[in-house]
């Protein structure tokens, strides 16, 4: 048999690590009192501010029972006064949604525009799809947009407007 010091070490090293572990069970053992060991009672200062919500917590109410309380594990059927239908729901007014703004129409064999929607510039071109709409057409100035059966017409602005 060769017991030399490499032998030794990891042997040590596994008695060091098995000794650590008991110790460290053993002592949160010792704190949840698991064996009946002393358990020290730890009191905490209440700072003044929320001394009277301690005091909240502490009280007790005499007139409260279980049997007020039900299971919530079992099926029952809820209370009359809880069946009762809910009023109906206000109606919202549907929000006002503006229109695209035109911003730019490039003329040439494959004419383009740019329109702002959103807070972002689009590049759309006759035929295509940008967000919600569909580009029908586009002209020197306007451009004709569909979104579902509706159609919008954008005009190009002049300089001085």
């Amino acid at each position: 048999m060769n017991r030399g010091p490499g032998w030794w070490v990891t042997r040590l090293v596994a008695l060091a690590v098995m000794g650590g572990v008991v110790a460290q069970t053993l002592a949160a053992l010792g704190v949840t009192g698991a064996f009946g060991w002393r358990v020290p009672t730890v009191r905490v200062a209440v700072p003044p501010a929320y001394q009277s919500l301690d005091r909240a917590l502490d009280r007790r109410d005499p007139a409260f029972s279980l049997a007020q309380v039900r299971d919530p594990f079992e099926f029952r059927q809820a209370p009359p006064e809880l069946l009762a239908s809910p009023p109906p729901p206000r109606r919202a007014r549907p929000a006002v949604i503006p229109d695209p703004v035109l911003t730019a129409i490039v003329w040439d064999n494959d004419p383009r525009a740019l329109v702002r929607w959103k807070n972002r510039e689009w590049t759309i071109r006759e035929g295509g799809l940008f967000d919600e709409f569909r580009v029908v057409s586009i002209t020197r100035d306007q451009v004709r947009l569909s979104r579902g059966d509706v159609t919008i017409v954008l005009q190009r602005s002049n300089l001085g407007d």
